[in-house]
């Protein structure tokens, strides 16, 4: 995109406030974690990668070391379609998981719009793929989850400026408006 994803506006407003808005209503506090100190103007606490350049797998290593509570909701700044409906079905269904895991429509798993426990904090590997398969995890299939409104949204990412302009088209015909 050429620039942070999180800061991109839709509808007026950066795609990250429109996931902190999800998560809020489900949780009993809300972090970021992030390697820029940009993110502090959000009135959140921040916390930085431990070992910056590993990717996704080091943002979740980084969220359950850092959780104040569990289980960890975790989720991208780039699903700005994410709602609180869609946090508190995969909370009720966490059970006794350590990991609970949305697949989307196309069959890709979704460990980055997920809930975690902080058993599951992966050690020694760089591979999501592979923490799922050392620790006890709940695959919830995107059937599970159409009876939730917005749904066939939930994991429309944000990566390239065409995605980032169907997601304003999106967002317009989510809220009625013209586009």
């Amino acid at each position: 995109m050429g620039k942070d994803k999180a800061w991109l506006e839709l509808g007026g407003r950066p795609m990250i406030q429109y996931v902190i808005a999800a998560l809020v209503p489900v949780t009993t506090s809300v972090a970021i974690i992030a390697n820029s100190p940009e993110y502090n103007r959000l009135g959140l606490p921040v916390f930085a990668d431990t070992r910056p350049g590993i990717g996704p797998l080091e943002g979740i290593r980084t969220a359950l070391s850092n959780a104040l509570t569990s289980p960890v909701v975790l989720v991208g700044c780039d699903l700005p379609f994410v709602t609180s409906e869609l946090f508190k079905f995969l909370l009720s269904i966490s059970g006794n998981y350590h990991a609970t895991v949305p697949v989307g429509a196309d069959g890709k798993l979704e460990p980055l719009c997920a809930v975690y426990s902080p058993e599951a904090l992966p050690r020694g590997q760089r591979k999501i793929s592979l923490l799922f398969d050392r620790v006890p995890t709940r695959l919830v299939t995107f059937g599970e989850l159409g009876h939730l409104a917005g749904s066939a949204l939930f994991f429309e990412n944000i990566n390239t400026p065409e995605d980032y302009a169907r997601g304003k088209r999106n967002l317009g015909l989510n809220h009625g408006e013209a586009v």
